[in-house]
């Protein structure tokens, strides 16, 4: 059984979600305003001034060793290792699982038509049945 001590423990604590996914996952992080982030597997979890909230939850914390444990489901004991690199291995799996998952799809405008009839007749039905 590994063993963590008191130091180990208040590293963990005061390493932010931000700087540990820049560190060790930057694959995972996606900016969406000038300092607010969120993670590719779970979009509506927000990262701002140094704390984070997973919003389809509701729950949030400060640290990445809150992340780890409320949102991945580690053990105390395994974020804290994890977060000293004791299990680099794992890390290193959830990066390339990241990676993998973008795609190298391309967005394909369709050619233009010659006026905005159809476009205005479609906008002003849906503005009749919204009301």
């Amino acid at each position: 059984m590994s063993y963590v001590n008191k130091e180990q423990i208040e590293r963990a604590k005061r390493l932010d979600l931000l700087t540990y996914l820049q560190m060790y996952e930057p694959a995972e992080l996606v900016r969406c305003s000038r300092n607010v982030y969120t993670t590719r597997t779970h979009d509506s979890l927000k990262i701002s001034n140094g704390k984070w909230y997973w919003w389809s939850r509701g729950i949030g914390g400060r640290s990445a060793l809150d992340y780890l444990i409320k949102v991945r489901g580690m053990p105390f004991l395994d974020a804290v290792l994890q977060m000293e690199g004791v299990h680099p291995g794992n890390m290193l799996m959830v990066s390339q699982s990241c990676q993998q998952r973008t795609s190298t799809a391309r967005l394909e405008l369709p050619e233009p038509y010659e006026n905005s009839h159809r476009v205005m007749a479609y906008l002003s039905k849906r503005a009749s049945t919204a009301r």
